[in-house]
């Protein structure tokens, strides 16, 4: 499982270094900007979208138990990642950041991406520069690609409003090609608790491919909020599976603080939906697995510890203090099923660092 929210090539950066120090800056904001024509660019392809973005669904893919980085290319990228401007800082006007993002969809920049990232409310040009890019995402002559990309942008823009259009834009579109656009810039959605609550509104949605993506949606946010709406929805189905089948739902949420006393609660409740929850425990690292195993340790139930633990092995991830907390587990809980799973993920851990010839402990 990953956390990472968006991950950066270094190329893709070193390019947007490039391309930022060669931006010219105007000192005129412009109100009201000129919306480029969908055909300007002759680069432009109108084929279906065969690109996908690094600001991945961190909880679409269970990745199991993967090594730490050793060779320190995670802190190059992060550090080149620092050097990225925010959206706000980095253009002077609506214009110029429209520009901007067009050039960025001929290649999808993941660079251009990272700089509109939840720009806050101090970016004096973001209505009317959102007001463009919607407009172009509903045009039905932008080129597929370049509405993948844009789309994207309104994603993450950290706006109901914008949120709101790719989700309309789920329930018109003209083809399943083109509401799967929509939709998979939908999953990638963030904001605050008033994004969250309208993709909570979604869930009720007739649409299969709006309330799928809704579902993933929240679950990237793994706030209190996010696991309230979640419980009722998956309570609402009556599908103990909750979405796990396609990597969604409870089970791939990683859980804020705030957040773990809530799923800790339904992990309590040792009803149907409670391994999925437990996941979602184990998604949270260190913190989350002492919370499990500190429950193992008083229950009294081995079925349900067993029903508790399935496939619960591919949410451990590798990080310090794993190894001290399973030593410890073994030693002195007083549960079989919590001790079996700590020498398993004893075993796990041994068995990537055989593979990858580390020699880090987890």
């Amino acid at each position: 499982m990953k956390k990472v929210l968006p991950v950066i090539v270094i190329a893709a950066l070193l390019g947007g270094w490039w391309f930022l120090q060669g931006t010219p800056k105007t000192t005129q904001e412009s109100s009201a900007p000129s919306t480029p024509s969908a055909t300007d660019s002759s680069d432009a392809v109108s084929g279906e979208s065969s690109s996908s973005s690094t600001i991945v669904n961190p909880t679409a893919q269970r990745s199991g138990l993967a090594p730490r980085d050793e060779s320190g290319q995670g802190e190059e990228t992060s550090e080149l990642a620092d050097q990225v401007k925010p959206a706000a800082d980095a253009y002077q006007s609506a214009d110029e950041a429209l520009a901007a993002v067009m050039k960025g969809a001929k290649d999808f920049d993941d660079s251009i991406l990272e700089q509109f990232t939840e720009p806050g409310s101090d970016c004096s040009w973001c209505s009317p520069f959102y007001t463009s890019v919607r407009e172009l995402v509903t045009n039905p002559n932008t080129p597929q690609d370049q509405k993948s990309y844009l789309a994207e942008i309104l994603a993450i823009s950290g706006r109901v409003e914008n949120v709101q259009t790719l989700a309309e834009s789920v329930k018109n579109a003209r083809s399943s090609t083109e509401a799967d656009i929509y939709a998979e810039a939908l999953e990638l959605s963030l904001g605050k608790d008033d994004v969250t609550r309208y993709l909570g509104d979604q869930l009720s949605a007739t649409n299969d491919t709006l309330r799928e993506a809704s579902v993933a949606a929240i679950t990237n946010q793994g706030t209190r909020l996010a696991v309230e709406l979640l419980n009722k929805h998956v309570l609402e189905r009556g599908d103990p599976d909750s979405y796990y089948s396609i990597g969604i739902g409870p089970a791939e949420l990683i859980p804020s603080e705030d957040a773990l006393p809530l799923v800790q609660e339904l992990v309590q409740k040792r009803d149907e939906y409670s391994p999925a929850w437990a996941k979602s425990l184990i998604n949270a690292g260190l913190p989350g697995l002492t919370i499990l195993f500190d429950q193992l340790e008083n229950s009294s139930n081995p079925s349900s510890d067993e029903n508790l633990l399935k496939d619960a092995i591919d949410h451990v991830n590798f990080e310090d203090g794993i190894k001290d907390l399973t030593d410890r587990v073994i030693a002195s809980n007083r549960n079989p099923k919590a001790v079996d799973f700590a020498r398993k993920i004893q075993e796990e851990f041994s068995e990537q660092d055989n593979q990858t010839g580390g020699s880090v402990e987890p």
